[in-house]
């Protein structure tokens, strides 16, 4: 067996698991079980953007698209591990801790890539990110997720900042994405490093999979989701948007043929 195909081997498992996780308990209670798939909006979620992961170890010449399409949805899973920490981990069922299995997705596709001597994506070039109105609403997402923190999860509920058991496992880990996807997007602009695309790609949809997980769960009664709800799931779509189009732009700028010095 290949180096190569193993890594694909490593993303099916990955979706396998992401599948699992969707019909396996996901929290116990006086003798009930909540699942994934008690809402709709949520199995469809993850069963579509797993079918889609599916074009890595299928190798149908879509690695990228299927590593993001299961980064994605390891966002998603974060929320509920995230929001019973730190202090009643044992509550969460197999569901949540099965889910967090399709990281290993991404990582199938860097053993691809490292084993099969592909080019790396390219880098985001930083005159033509400035000059894309991709990257405005990409910043204008990030933004939007920063306040999402600090406003009400549900109606007359509490924040972000402080709606896990512990207090603020859940607001801290949305924080530290907040800061990771700045990072990316704002330091290649104002220093010599620079950020694979495809880096920037993935921390942004796997951010946009944790900011609309409450969005998802709630999608039958949406009713009661609060300002932060909103704001924290808009801001995540307008993030990952905006990245999926400069992503798709640097991907046409490297295939461009280059023009010839004139002689």
């Amino acid at each position: 067996m290949t180096v190569g195909l193993a890594g694909r081997g490593v993303a099916m498992i990955g979706i396998i698991l992401g599948l699992i996780a969707v019909g396996v308990d996901l929290v116990s209670s006086g003798g009930s079980a909540s699942h994934y798939y008690d809402s709709g909006a949520v199995a469809v979620f993850a069963i579509v953007l797993l079918s889609m992961a599916s074009y890595l170890p299928a190798e149908v010449g879509y690695d990228t698209a299927g590593a993001v399409a299961g980064t994605t949805v390891f966002g998603f899973y974060l929320f509920v591990p995230a929001t019973f920490a730190f202090d009643h981990l044992g509550t969460p069922g197999a569901a949540a801790w099965i889910g967090l299995g399709t990281v290993l997705i991404p990582i199938g596709l860097v053993i691809v890539r490292r084993a099969e001597g592909h080019v790396s994506a390219p880098a985001l070039e930083p005159s033509a990110v400035v000059r894309s109105p991709m990257f405005a609403l990409a910043v204008a997402g990030l933004i939007l997720m920063a306040a999402g923190i600090w406003l009400p999860v549900v109606t007359d509920g509490p924040t972000y900042w402080n709606a896990s058991y512990s207090g603020h496992a859940l607001g801290i880990l949305l924080l530290l994405v907040v800061v990771a996807n700045a990072a990316v997007l704002l330091l290649p602009l104002v220093s010599a490093v620079r950020v694979s695309a495809d880096r920037v790609l993935f921390l942004a949809c796997a951010s946009f999979g944790l900011a609309a997980a409450l969005w998802l769960e709630t999608f039958n009664h949406l009713g009661v989701l609060g300002t932060g709800g909103w704001v924290e799931a808009m801001g995540g779509l307008l993030l990952a948007g905006g990245v999926v189009a400069l992503r798709l732009t640097s991907a046409r700028r490297a295939r461009a043929p280059q023009a010839l010095p004139a002689t």
